[in-house]
């Protein structure tokens, strides 16, 4: 078989997303449709999915977010890594 979409043990998703957080000096739009200038935003990278696969076109699924959207995700805890790349 020449492919294969297995990644090995779930349990550990450390390096199925990666975060970044930048700094907007011209008008960024996040997924939500707010604006963001001037202020801190987040960007998330997805490298596959839950069953394994990687997207189609390009290396990752990104999602921006507010400063605000970030901290509810933290509070909620839906991040799985704490850590910023």
């Amino acid at each position: 078989m020449l492919g294969h979409s297995y990644y090995g043990n779930k349990s550990t998703n450390h390096d199925q997303f990666k975060y970044e957080k930048k700094y907007a000096w011209l008008p960024i739009i996040s997924n939500s449709g707010k604006r963001v200038w001037f202020q801190d935003y987040y960007i998330k990278h997805t490298f596959y999915d839950d069953n394994g696969r990687p997207p189609i076109k390009g290396i990752s699924w990104t999602y921006t977010y507010t400063k605000n959207e970030f901290l509810i995700l933290q509070i909620k805890g839906a991040l799985s890594s704490p850590y910023l790349g």
